[in-house]
């Protein structure tokens, strides 16, 4: 396997971008059977490269190694911990998508540390310039991560939801479902034009004299409270 080669040849001054794109492509083989499939260890050398070399990463390579990391479903705190760190770095020089490439693939992954999770997607809310060119389905994306993280952060999950509102003409049935049921692990009611969205195209349902469908509040047990 060429892999581990490839990060030997490599000096502390080269740029990670190949690095980076080669542990990307190997997102192909992430339902190799067994627990430890044969790329594993190469797939941490990468990591390894790519955290000493830190400093040379750019937000685009950032928000692809981190995205691969949730595709290999790689559980190594360690590792997560300083990926996490180099993602905040970077964040104020990242665009919409990569902001939310990296919450997404922290959040497959369990990553623990909430404010950073926060942090970066407050880099979306807080910046009229990435809000404006964020899209329903980065948004969706980001609330998905907060809802598999059980991050209840009140804020973000209103500003994400006013993002997919005021674009709904370009929302997709999945990119609702997934904010809806983010709200729902986190005991948030969301917004009811969502609801109205989702139950027009799902169920045929139309809002009768502008009332929309209420829907419960559900939640989940072990929610996270902050």
């Amino acid at each position: 396997f060429h892999m581990p080669k490839v990060v030997q040849g490599r000096s502390v001054n080269t740029d990670c971008y190949d690095v980076d794109n080669e542990m990307e492509g190997d997102t192909t083989f992430e339902e190799h059977a067994g627990l430890n499939p044969p790329y594993m260890k190469s797939v941490n050398k990468y990591l390894k490269f790519l955290i000493e070399n830190r400093e040379l990463m750019t937000p685009k390579q950032t928000a692809q190694s981190i995205w691969a990391i949730g595709r290999l479903r790689i559980y190594d705190n360690s590792m997560l911990d300083k990926m996490g760190e180099i993602a905040l770095s970077v964040a104020p020089r990242c665009n919409a998508q990569e902001i939310a490439n990296i919450v997404w693939g922290l959040s497959k992954v369990g990553y623990l540390e909430d404010d950073v999770i926060s942090q970066l997607i407050r880099c979306i809310t807080t910046s009229t310039k990435l809000t404006n060119e964020c899209t329903c389905q980065e948004a969706a994306n980001a609330l998905y991560a907060l809802g598999r993280l059980q991050i209840r952060d009140e804020e973000s999950f209103s500003s994400l939801s006013a993002i997919i509102l005021n674009r709904m003409q370009e929302a997709t049935s999945q990119a609702i479902a997934n904010a809806l049921w983010a709200h729902e692990i986190v005991d948030l009611q969301p917004p009811r034009e969502l609801l109205d969205c989702w139950a027009q195209e799902n169920l045929g349902l139309v809002a009768a004299f502008g009332e929309g469908f209420s829907g419960d509040k559900g939640g989940k047990g072990g929610n996270k409270n902050k």
